[in-house]
């Protein structure tokens, strides 16, 4: 079986190998970066490496088209992030492939592939079996792979010629919060009732040495964040989840659920979050954090 991965950047390498480490077959990898290249080549059998600048779906789109005209696969590999699914939806697009996103698992069963994802939020799951060619997208935190050894692998380069269409972009600031990697993620609800006392749970998050986050609704609806976590936003699996004022709804809680170790402060005893907790402070936020950050400054 021929797989075609998409890397995006090295965290994703060891979650790529992890999801196919029980398939037999040649793994190949497709960058768009160089020094990326150099690392994926330790792991890979081929590399096909499109030197391109900027995420741009046009110009992504022709390099793909330039990788199909060498190589055929079976199975499009992608991250289930923003940028993966639209490398997977540019390859179905020039092939015959089927799509299936948010994957949590892969077997093999003869030729067919049984794929494994969250439904209705994440409180079930769905098995589909299908058969190549197809393009599977991984949910990140569910896979990974330890102890990989490093391969012969060859680099080979594809030259892409640019789209007319001119593409604007306007530069994000980066940040350094990232809770996507930190140990320690501290998560804020619907229970902060205003934007300036999000800055008891930066602090929080800071003195645990994590990283702080937001539900959808304060990052779509009020706008106090960029990104969320949930079925819609981003999935994170620290050793140590702190949820508060979070009700616990499954949309959320499927960005979450991959935590270690998951700790609840919400004043409602009859909280959904509650029943995946397993820490629970029953309490006023505004009475609890203000106590905790008091402990911590005294060491």
């Amino acid at each position: 079986m021929k797989i075609l991965a998409y890397i995006p950047d090295e965290d994703w390498i060891e979650q790529i190998l992890g999801a196919v480490e029980d398939i037999e077959g040649e793994l190949t990898a497709f960058v768009l970066n160089e020094k990326l290249a150099e690392t994926a080549v330790k792991r890979f059998d081929k590399v096909y490496l499109a030197k391109i600048e900027r995420f741009e779906l046009n110009t992504v789109r022709e390099a793909v088209k330039q990788v199909l005209k060498e190589y055929n696969p079976d199975i499009l590999l992608a991250p289930s992030t923003n940028k993966g699914r639209a490398v997977a939806g540019t390859f179905m697009g020039l092939t015959d492939a089927a799509g299936v996103s948010d994957v949590i698992r892969i077997e093999l069963e003869g030729e067919s592939m049984v794929l494994e994802r969250l439904v209705y939020g994440g409180t079930a799951k769905a098995r589909l079996k299908m058969h190549p060619p197809l393009s599977i997208c991984i949910s990140p935190g569910y896979f990974k792979m330890e102890n990989v050894l490093d391969k012969p692998g060859e680099v080979i380069e594809v030259n892409v010629s640019m789209p007319d269409v001119e593409t604007v972009f306007k530069p994000r600031e980066v940040s350094e919060n990232d809770p996507t990697k930190a140990d320690v993620v501290v998560a804020a609800g619907r229970g902060v009732k205003d934007e300036k006392d999000m800055e008891m749970i930066k602090e929080l998050a800071k003195a645990l040495g994590g990283a702080w986050s937001v539900t959808r609704p304060l990052a779509a609806d009020y706008g106090w964040a960029d990104s969320w976590i949930g079925i819609s936003g981003i999935v994170v699996s620290p050793k140590i989840y702190i949820a508060v004022g979070i009700s616990g709804q499954p949309h959320h809680m499927m960005g979450a659920r991959n935590s270690k170790i998951i700790i609840s402060i919400n004043k409602d005893p009859n909280a959904p979050i509650f029943e995946e907790t397993d820490y629970g402070i029953v309490g006023d936020l505004y009475k609890v954090i203000p106590k905790i950050l008091e402990k911590l400054r005294e060491g």
